[in-house]
């Protein structure tokens, strides 16, 4: 895919201030996405929530941010979680495909030891 405009920013191109700014902002939003992320995953483990608020205002009260960037944390939080759920799945049904394959090689190794065994057994005394 070919880009004919862009409307791309360089950090050398705006005045100290504006950088400053932006990169604030973007520190701010990032703590909120993690705590937005960590309460999630606190309230999971325990089973309780300690909040009194919806988890989009107490980041909004928390970090002093608008609606949009605190519902925008809030969603990007619930889609990290909801990966994480499908990487969960997708690892247990790795490892099953592993213990899998470790049973079916033991039973191999199993039957090939009970062959030598009844083939030979003045080794084995």
């Amino acid at each position: 895919m070919k880009a004919y405009f862009s409307n791309r920013v360089y950090k050398q191109t705006l005045s100290k201030e504006y950088v400053n700014s932006i990169s604030h902002a973007l520190l701010v939003f990032n703590r909120a996405k993690h705590f937005s992320f960590q309460t999630q995953v606190v309230e999971k483990r325990s089973g309780t929530s300690k909040r009194d608020k919806s988890l989009h205002l107490t980041v909004k009260d928390c970090f002093s941010l608008n609606d949009h960037y605190a519902n925008s944390a809030v969603q990007e939080s619930n889609a990290m979680m909801k990966a994480q759920k499908e990487l969960q799945k997708m690892h247990i049904e790795n490892k099953e495909v592993q213990i899998h394959s470790v049973k079916k090689k033991i039973k191999s190794i199993k039957s090939r030891l009970t062959t030598l065994m009844n083939n030979s057994p003045r080794y084995f005394k």
